[in-house]
């Protein structure tokens, strides 16, 4: 695979042009990696990008038709950098917001809403269509506890199925690349929680945990994780098994004392 910058700008180039014929977007919002210029193309780089569609048309149908071009694209680019499946209409971005939707797969976008908005917020460009960033307001505390409970609520609909199986087998004992994903966006999550203040870097995230928290629990795993992330070559198998150890040990059990 080719996943270097160029490569992400060129795919990104080629999706643009041909998410402009559907006439229901209103905005494409490049976020993340590739709009902060932190793009690495190491495992798990992709193109963040949040759609902005139509208040008009029936969402669900939106999101399919926004789905399947983003198949397309993939395929025809070797799928060398997937394309993030994130759609709202405009009117989801509106506090306050509305909580009357099923929660399901197809609404995950709703329930992580706070945490999408605060993407664009913190580093997000306009590529395309209406620049509505400026417009959009910040959620309130509540609304990111509110989004953390809505999430809960929908993982205990799913006990009971063989996804939810796998998904304690893989928490336990997650694969390297899992636990440094997980442990970045916990650390995400838990610098707003203590702080008040955003950051929506993985990249940047654990500058602001050294200078504004140096007294978290998970620090050192966090400087391992990170490490991983972002100089994957300069891991060693000590830092591997350190890894492992201090995820069992303090990540694991770390409670999360924000939820009522």
């Amino acid at each position: 695979m080719n996943k270097s910058k160029e490569r992400a700008k060129e795919i990104l180039s080629l999706y643009v042009s041909e998410a402009k014929k559907l006439d229901f977007i209103k905005s494409l919002i490049l976020v993340g990696s590739l709009s902060d210029d932190t793009y690495t193309g190491n495992a798990g780089s992709d193109i963040d990008l949040v759609h902005i569609v139509s208040d008009e048309e029936d969402y669900l149908s939106e999101k399919k038709q926004i789905f399947e071009l983003i198949s397309r694209i993939e395929s025809v680019t070797e799928r060398d950098v997937p394309i993030a499946r994130v759609v709202f209409q405009q009117r989801h971005l509106v506090r306050p917001y509305e909580y009357d939707f099923e929660l399901s797969a197809d609404n995950k976008d709703l329930m992580q809403r706070p945490i999408e908005i605060f993407r664009i917020l913190d580093s997000g460009i306009t590529v395309y269509g209406e620049d509505i960033i400026r417009t959009i307001e910040r959620p309130a505390r509540s609304d990111v506890e509110m989004s953390e409970r809505l999430n809960a609520r929908h993982l205990e609909t799913l006990k009971d199925t063989e996804w939810y199986k796998e998904y304690v087998k893989m928490i336990e004992n997650p694969t390297i690349r899992i636990m440094t994903q997980s442990v970045l966006t916990t650390a995400l999550s838990d610098y707003y929680f203590y702080t008040g203040n955003s950051c929506s870097s993985k990249y940047h995230i654990l500058k602001r945990m050294e200078q504004e928290m140096p007294q978290l629990s998970y620090l050192n795993l966090l400087r391992l994780c990170h490490k991983n992330r972002f100089s994957p070559d300069e891991i060693t198998e000590q830092d591997i098994e350190t890894m492992k150890r201090e995820y069992q040990t303090c990540f694991r059990t770390k409670p999360k004392t924000w939820l009522k």
